[in-house]
């Protein structure tokens, strides 16, 4: 039997999905213990519900951005249980092929002790043998010592971004009225709104944010493409003295939360904001949680202040020199 401070016989091997999940779920369930949001928590109801359904799995790597299951990935075991886990999930990043380090998570009892760099370097070696263009990962803003590692890794700092969250009753009554008309959006905003929409959510996070750019046209092939597909996506533009003051989108979908998309310059922010909610939800109810994702810093007094709480703030960090480890 090994000891916690004898991990000699410790091992890494790749993630098998047929027998892994549950002990993977079990460890991020442990490791994330106080900080795990609902989607978080969904995530883990998805993993047990895949370890006891094998024949649900999707076996593409081009299914991986639309369902959680965590295709590719390694383990590292200690007598033959697990006690450390990295994730790997292959994306496009515009016409890039990268991979994303996710659920790095190590038993308390055994770390300090080299287990999350030993992982993180053989995901390093693996992804530079699938010839991806670069490794992504995301570390909250409230774990230094996993930032520290993986600067000394060789990642770089991207930018950081906040998740906002306004659960359902509580949103603040608002008291700052504004005297600007909301519309929805026409084929004649498309091209200001694109170009507002690039400023707030740039080609390095678009990929990881669930963005899909066809969901704001407001032209008719689009709109009717959502129709038919199901999906809710309100587009609205606010104007001020005859000029668009910027845009904000409401998107319903299946997951826990729905969210909403801001596009305009940030001195504007609370006027968007501030007058979406007070006129949409005159007459809507917020059924679900609303969420929206935003460079860390911008709007937070003023999400504060209609009820949203902060979710957390990830550092996005990227690395494409592929040393040897």
């Amino acid at each position: 039997m090994t000891t916690y401070d004898d991990i000699s016989n410790g091992r890494i091997r790749q993630l098998n999905i047929s027998q892994d999940l549950n002990q993977v779920a079990d460890l991020i369930e442990l490791c994330f213990v106080g900080t795990i949001d609902e989607e978080g928590n969904d995530y883990i109801r998805y993993l047990r519900k895949m370890a006891s359904d094998a024949q649900n799995m999707y076996w593409g790597s081009f299914g991986i951005q639309r369902t959680y299951t965590p295709l590719q990935g390694f383990v590292y075991t200690v007598d033959d249980k697990i006690v450390g886990n990295l994730s790997l999930l292959p994306f496009h990043k515009s016409d890039e092929f990268i991979y994303l380090i996710a659920n790095v998570a190590v038993k308390p009892e055994f770390r300090r002790k080299g287990i999350a760099k030993q992982l993180t370097s053989k995901a390093l070696q693996y992804v530079n043998s699938k010839s991806a263009k670069s490794a992504w990962l995301q570390v909250r803003d409230d774990n230094p010592g996993a930032h520290q590692l993986y600067l000394e890794m060789g990642f770089q700092e991207q930018c950081r971004r906040t998740t906002w969250t306004l659960l359902p009753k509580k949103l603040q009554k608002i008291t700052q009225i504004y005297d600007f008309s909301m519309k929805p959006t026409s084929t004649s905003d498309w091209q200001n709104h694109q170009q507002r929409l690039n400023q707030v959510y740039p080609d390095m996070v678009k990929w990881n944010l669930g963005f899909r750019l066809e969901r704001f046209n407001p032209g008719l092939i689009p709109r009717l493409t959502r129709f038919l597909n199901g999906q809710f996506v309100k587009n609205y533009v606010l104007y001020g003295d005859n000029q668009g003051l910027g845009y904000i989108t409401f998107e319903k979908t299946t997951l826990f939360s729905d969210p909403i998309w801001l596009a305009c310059d940030e001195e504007n922010d609370a006027i968007i904001l501030n007058t979406f909610f007070r006129n949409y939800f005159k007459n809507h109810r917020i059924l679900k949680p609303i969420t929206i994702n935003l460079p860390v810093g911008r709007s937070e007094q003023i999400l504060l202040n209609l009820g949203f709480v902060k979710n957390h703030t990830l550092i996005w960090m990227k690395e494409s020199t592929f040393r040897s480890f």
